[in-house]
């Protein structure tokens, strides 16, 4: 009697569904766990090099302003995005990626907000020089637009 109460008791756990977002401490909605799953390819992406991925999660309308609102010469688009994507691949030999998601935010029904701390490693390929490791920690914001039903990396990378 007792194993099947215990079996009865697991079947109506499982069937709860999810209490958190996948690696965070934030309440579950599918939506959440959508946006949780783009920032997660995101870094794959990053770490793979795969600049075609890349580009298949980040919007056309990407516009970038480096966080000083003051100073537009920092700015770029999705051109300049497609820039760095060209850099990370011909200048960048490994990168490493952690993401920590502290908060996901969908502001509306087109357009959402998640914040990350991060730690980052790039080992850049020196010109005839020895190959040299960088090393970032930060705090970020994602700005991401919903793009036919997907959603797409407007600023923030």
């Amino acid at each position: 009697m007792k194993q099947l109460f215990a079996a009865v008791l697991a079947l109506a756990l499982s069937a709860c569904g999810p209490t958190y977002v996948t690696n965070t401490r934030i309440p579950y909605t599918a939506e959440k766990q959508a946006l949780a799953d783009v920032v997660e390819s995101y870094r794959v992406a990053l770490e793979q090099r795969d600049i075609d991925k890349l580009k298949s999660l980040v919007s056309e309308d990407y516009y970038e302003n480096a966080s000083t609102t003051d100073d537009p010469t920092d700015d770029y688009g999705y051109e300049g995005f497609l820039k760095i994507c060209e850099d990370l691949r011909d200048h960048v030999s490994a990168v490493r990626v952690e993401f920590d998601i502290t908060s996901i935010d969908v502001v509306s029904e087109d357009i959402a907000l998640v914040d990350l701390s991060y730690k980052s490693h790039y080992l850049f390929d020196g010109a005839g020089e020895e190959k040299v490791w960088q090393t970032a920690n930060d705090k970020n914001r994602i700005t991401f637009k919903r793009e036919k039903d997907k959603w797409r990396i407007l600023s923030g990378l």
